[in-house]
């Protein structure tokens, strides 16, 4: 259920505001704010934030930042997610991806980032 929840919060919650680019136009990079993104706290439970930042450059690179605040993280300690020890996928505006990482700080601190090449 956990890999559903992030997988999906991710993908929906930055597709679905993802500015259309008419055909022919060479914009520069587009940027996404604050449209939402799910996440894993310290005990690896999800939690969906408001606070992200979605940057897609014209050659159709993807870099998703998600960040939060006061997660919960009984470990007392940094706890790092991947896709490598959760299974998880990363969804974004180009597609899903193995290529992510997380870091929750013992304070419960997180930054996950997604990237797609």
């Amino acid at each position: 259920m956990r890999k559903i929840f992030i997988t999906a919060a991710c993908a929906l919650s930055v597709a679905a505001f993802s500015p259309p680019v008419p055909a022919g136009d060479s914009p520069g990079a587009i940027v996404i704010r604050d449209m939402g993104c799910g996440l894993l706290d310290g005990d690896g439970a999800p939690v969906f934030v408001s606070s992200d930042h979605a940057v897609i450059t014209p050659n159709g690179k993807t870099k998703l930042t998600c960040q939060a605040r006061g997660l919960s993280n009984s470990t007392g300690r940094a706890v790092h997610h991947d896709f490598a020890s959760t299974g998880m996928l990363c969804g974004t505006d180009l597609g899903f991806t193995t290529q992510w990482h997380e870091t929750v700080s013992a304070s419960g601190n997180a930054t996950l980032t997604c990237f797609v090449r």
